[in-house]
């Protein structure tokens, strides 16, 4: 245990020092290595390991999606299909940003990409609508993580590269949960809009005119998410093969579709992506060198007698398991945490028999939460910085956002069937 401590207190030194998360992941586990004994080439050796995996061949792939996503137009033709659905309805501008989320999360699985390009074009359309920055820039962000949640999420992929769960029902257990998620952040949203009196002027009225013309600019886009679970299901190709399908197509979507990319705009695409997946596998690499040396000093297997000694309950388990990921999410990224954290609970909820693509929804969940939590969260940055917004002027309505989805993950520990159940009945 002393290694542990040794480790843990290393990281938050230098995490408070201002050092990238990475960085200081990379160089507590060093600091415990050189304490074993241990040669740091071991280091290199678990970081290519971890890099060396078909399953996170999908997250440069996916992340060029989402590069992609942002300069073809496919998030103005979603969010306006999206207002033409539901934009009729009372505070019709909350639910569009939900809707348009989850369908922005069919395509590209990024949270954070998802989450600059909902609040970019919505945030200054709905403070014409009379709904205030310091609301709309967290709904924003909540929406923009429903990516991580909704399939394809690279969540899921890194989850299932830890867990040895199946990528593909992962991102099928995920589309109830999903939507059972953007179900709870629309009820929060129309108590905030009505007892606050939010959206007075948003007064968008149905036609079905409107409707058919969005419906028809935005059926490529819309296609997607058919073509990625569609082809999943039908065992037409993997996860990893579907980001590739994606890739092709959000491609040919934007360059003779709609026609809002050129040749000349690639290199700058391409350039965007390999800066997102590296910071993304060096993350992935130095965190799973962190999650060897847990492992080494049986951590997991004193966790499951600890927490197992006090109780048995599996729902009880898994909200313990919640809360520790909702306040370490509110200090580490999601990835590293998912690397350091799940093989250390996975064995936990394992042992009481609690589901285990339940038990990876809930995770992808917390990792949602954990994105829109200050003092590190993300998707709430980007939002804010996008929408001019200041950041503690928001806290007062992240909370509820935060209670919407811990909701949802509270239905999922006591009915796990939610997220279990359409695996199950598609094969």
């Amino acid at each position: 245990m002393n290694l542990v401590w040794l480790t843990l207190g290393l990281f938050f030194v230098f995490a408070l020092l201002g050092i990238p998360i990475a960085m200081s992941i990379g160089m507590a586990s060093a600091a415990a290595l050189l304490s074993m004994g241990t040669s740091l080439v071991v280091v290199a050796q678990k970081m290519f390991i971890a890099a060396n995996s078909f399953t996170l061949i999908a997250i440069p792939f996916f992340m060029l999606v989402g590069a992609i996503m942002e300069r073809s137009g496919i998030t103005e033709r979603l969010v306006n299909f999206a207002k033409a659905l539901i934009g009729w309805l009372r505070h019709g501008m909350t639910y569009v940003t939900i809707v348009a989320g989850i369908l922005m999360g069919g395509i590209s699985g990024s949270a954070t990409a998802d989450t600059a390009a909902l609040s970019g074009m919505l945030i200054p359309a709905m403070e014409k609508q009379g709904y205030p920055r310091k609301f709309t820039a967290p709904l924003q962000a909540a929406a923009g993580t429903l990516g991580v949640i909704i399939p394809p999420s690279l969540c899921m992929i890194v989850l299932g590269s830890v867990t040895n769960l199946q990528v593909s029902k992962l991102f099928i257990a995920g589309i109830v949960p999903g939507c059972l998620v953007g179900l709870c952040l629309a009820v929060v949203s129309y108590v905030i809009c009505q007892k606050n009196g939010f959206g007075e002027e948003d007064t968008y009225k149905f036609s079905f005119k409107e409707l058919g013309r969005a419906a028809k600019e935005a059926v490529w886009a819309l296609l997607v998410p058919v073509i990625i679970v569609g082809g999943i299901l039908l065992g037409v190709f993997t996860p990893t093969e579907a980001s590739v399908v994606a890739v092709f197509y959000t491609l040919a979507v934007g360059m003779f579709v709609n026609k809002t990319i050129r040749i000349r705009d690639l290199p700058a695409i391409f350039c965007d992506a390999a800066r997102s997946t590296g910071t993304v596998m060096f993350v992935i690499g130095t965190s799973s060198v962190w999650s060897w040396i847990l492992s080494y000093a049986n951590v997991p297997g004193m966790l499951v007698e600890a927490i197992t000694s006090v109780t048995q309950n599996p729902v009880a388990i898994m909200l313990i398991i919640t809360v520790i990921f909702l306040v370490g999410g509110m200090f580490i990224d999601g990835t590293p945490l998912i690397i350091m954290l799940v093989p250390l609970f996975y064995p936990v909820a394992s042992a009481v028999g609690f589901d285990p693509l339940a038990f990876g929804i809930i995770i992808c969940i917390c990792n949602a939460m954990g994105a829109i939590t200050p003092p590190v969260g993300a998707a709430l940055f980007v939002a804010c910085a996008s929408g001019s917004v200041k950041l503690e002027s928001t806290f007062r309505y992240v909370m509820p956002i935060v209670a919407a989805e811990l909701v949802s993950i509270l239905i999922l520990c006591l009915f796990p069937q939610t997220a279990s159940f359409l695996p199950a009945l598609l094969g």
